[in-house]
């Protein structure tokens, strides 16, 4: 098999086993996004921590890189879980998908890396510089794109 339909069938596995959580755990079946932000926080500063130690086992010990890389995976999986756990939330509120977060993401990741995707394979990749001008720019229209949103919704509701 290859490594796209080995990833594409675990993260419907994975998907699915959330879902099933969700119905026959009594304690996951309770979480809301509220009550499992705490743990997402807690997570995520676990993440960090691997993140470190990985980069340390790298330079310090490479023998110790394993530990380190076990460590990480595993952290990578638990901010996963969260992330899973609140698109499930949001699947059976009918307030958005797994499949509209990936979407968003991906479309968010294109629209910030034009310099990637956009960009003339023969032209010269932009320096540092051009890329922190070019990051402000989108960033300034992510802002006010999310503004007019807000303000839309408002004006629609009052």
């Amino acid at each position: 098999m290859d490594a796209d339909a080995d990833l594409g069938e675990r993260m419907v596995s994975l998907h699915e086993v959330i879902a099933r959580l969700r119905r026959e755990c009594p304690w996951d079946r309770v979480q809301t996004h509220s009550s499992l932000a705490p743990y997402a926080v807690d997570e995520v500063s676990e993440l960090v921590e691997a993140l470190q130690a990985a980069d340390d086992a790298r330079v310090a010990d490479p023998r110790e890189m394993a530990t380190a890389i076990e460590d990480l995976v595993e952290e990578l999986g638990d901010v996963l879980l969260q992330v899973l756990m609140n698109a499930a939330i949001g699947e059976e509120a009918g307030t958005f998908t797994l499949a509209e977060v990936l979407a968003t993401v991906e479309a968010k990741m294109l629209r910030r890396h034009p310099h990637v995707f956009e960009r003339d394979p023969e032209a010269p990749e932009p320096s540092d510089a051009e890329l922190s001008v070019q990051w402000e720019a989108i960033k300034a229209a992510e802002r006010e794109a999310r503004a007019n949103r807000i303000a839309a919704r408002e004006a629609q509701s009052g």
